[in-house]
């Protein structure tokens, strides 16, 4: 199966419409740090009232290039261009002053504050108390908000303090901030990294009235389907260097990872039918009395699909399966074991592990090393007699490095300063080197590059080659479809919908998650 064909909702023809003089060129842009070249020669215009979309693996040159847009850095050579006039972006506060705005991945809010005073932090409205002082304007302020957040529908949010705000408000109000000054070039970095696929939609429908208004926006994601939703035109970096750039409408996500990666994949190529053994892991509802059906049976040798969203209540049900919570009513079996009110420790020795979508918050310690990482749960492994044996740990933690194709292969880098993509691998390698034989993953590609997604689907489909099981929780359906053997959606503690024999259909299961009770596709328990 391809990976995926463009969603209807890009806007291919834009592009003939806009403006022939762009609001921003780079001409010739290069960056150096060191003897690595961030970026090397590259040229790329933004037009106003189109969405520019840049895309590449980490490391390409992405956020260099957001860094010089932004003021945060200057170029080794080439120049900027805004409105036909080479322009100087010393600092952030030029950048902003010549109309560009950055929205950041990682949200820049003061939580105990109102939307409406993070909306104008960077221009707080005053007027004279008698005459002579100058104090806060908080009407001014209200209305300056309320005007902002009208045309995205939330001007009833202005008075609301950000803590209280859903993911997708907080991103909106980001955005309002950053259009404070007029902006005509917004620059938005993975704005859908913590959004839901509802949440996404709205996004981008926000996107979309700012493209309508005539602002500019770049688009920095690694979703291609995302991209080709929302973009009317690609530019896609590899290495440093801009590969092309290129209408919506003349690609697919399949042709779109192979510009990127620079070479065929075949990412979600299914394999053939699983070797199912025995049943590693049963999980069933305590209230359905002695004999219940399982509502998931796990068998060795398969991978087990699950559906979600970001924010989804299959999260607490995983954190049950994990440990990390009571397991409450559900009964779990670990072959043959009861596993249901043993700790996490005592599951992770048994064999059951979860690896988290977001490594760096939930699976790591990013100031620690590779090695100390992989070896923080394996230290009685190495220990004899009160000793430990370092050259037998750095012996396993190297064949880890290897088999995992951790970069860079040095077990002394800080965490801290892998990519995305290779922290999950040492979150999975820590787990692997335990000898778990069950991986309990929650979206576990959530917010990689496509080549890095290649390499963890290859990890994934090793350990169930080995006999080894996955039970995969993922918010990417064309993923699921992909890479499982079965599917099953749970709303609660209830199964919907179980989908046991392949093909697997899409529609079908989008119907099952929204929560539509269908009848199943398959025979047998998941």
């Amino acid at each position: 199966m391809s990976l995926a064909q463009p969603l209807s909702g890009g806007n291919a023809n834009a592009f003939e419409s806009v403006a022939p003089q762009p609001f921003l060129s780079v001409r010739g842009l290069s960056k150096a740090y060191g003897q690595v070249k961030a970026l090397s020669d590259v040229s790329i215009d933004f037009h106003g009232g189109e969405v520019h979309a840049i895309v590449g693996e980490n490391g390409a040159g992405k956020s260099t290039l957001t860094r010089l847009l932004g003021g945060e850095e200057q170029p080794d050579t080439g120049e900027i261009v805004i409105e036909a006039r080479a322009t100087v972006l010393p600092r952030p506060a030029e950048a902003r002053r010549a109309g560009i705005a950055i929205v950041h991945q990682q949200f820049q809010l003061v939580a105990e504050l109102t939307a409406a005073e993070n909306i104008c932090l960077e221009e707080v409205p005053l007027r004279r108390f008698v005459g002579l002082l100058p104090i806060l304007d908080q009407k001014a302020m209200l209305a300056r908000a309320t005007a902002r957040l009208a045309p995205f529908r939330l001007q009833h949010k202005a008075g609301v303090r950000v803590r209280d705000l859903a993911v997708a408000e907080k991103q909106v109000v980001e955005i309002c901030r950053a259009l404070g000054g007029d902006a005509r070039l917004l620059i938005l970095d993975e704005p859908t990294s913590a959004l839901s696929g509802a949440e996404t939609e709205t996004l981008f429908e926000h996107i979309r009235q700012l493209r309508a208004s005539g602002v500019a926006v770049l688009f920095i994601a690694h979703n291609l389907t995302e991209v080709l939703n929302i973009a009317d035109r690609i530019s896609v970096l590899r290495d440093g260097r801009l590969v092309t750039t290129a209408p919506v409408g003349t690609l697919d996500t399949g042709a779109l990872a192979r510009l990127i990666v620079g070479r065929e994949i075949a990412a979600l190529q299914g394999r053939g039918p699983a070797r199912a053994g025995d049943v590693v892991l049963a999980v069933a509802d305590r209230r359905g009395g002695g004999n219940a059906e399982p509502m998931i049976a796990l068998r060795r040798g398969e991978m087990l699909g699950m559906p979600t969203h970001l924010g989804s209540a299959l999260r607490g049900f995983l954190a049950r399966i994990s440990g990390e919570r009571p397991a409450g009513a559900l009964s779990l079996t670990l072959g043959n074991t009861d596993i249901s009110r043993t700790s996490i420790a005592a599951r992770v020795r048994a064999g059951l592990c979860l690896v988290p979508g977001d490594a760096t918050a939930e699976a790591l310690a990013p100031r620690l090393s590779v090695e100390d990482n992989i070896l923080l749960p394996n230290v009685r492994r190495f220990t004899r007699f009160g000793f430990f044996r370092r050259a037998a740990a750095r012996e396993a933690v190297l064949a880890i490095i290897r088999d995992l194709d951790v970069r860079p292969a040095n077990p002394k880098a800080l965490v801290e300063h892998l990519s995305g993509g290779n922290r999950q691998k040492v979150a999975i390698g820590k787990w692997l080197l335990s000898g778990a034989e069950v991986l309990v993953m929650d979206d576990p590609t959530r917010g990689v590059d496509v080549g890095a997604k290649v390499e963890l689907y290859r990890i994934m489909r090793g350990h169930v080659d080995k006999r080894g099981a996955i039970l995969l929780a993922s918010s990417d359906l064309e993923e699921l479809i992909g890479l499982t053997d079965r599917l099953v959606v749970i709303h609660g503690d209830q199964v919907v919908a179980r989908f046991d024999e392949k093909p697997f259909h899409k529609a079908e299961i989008l119907a099952a998650s929204a929560g539509q009770r269908l009848q199943p596709a398959g025979k047998g328990s998941a």
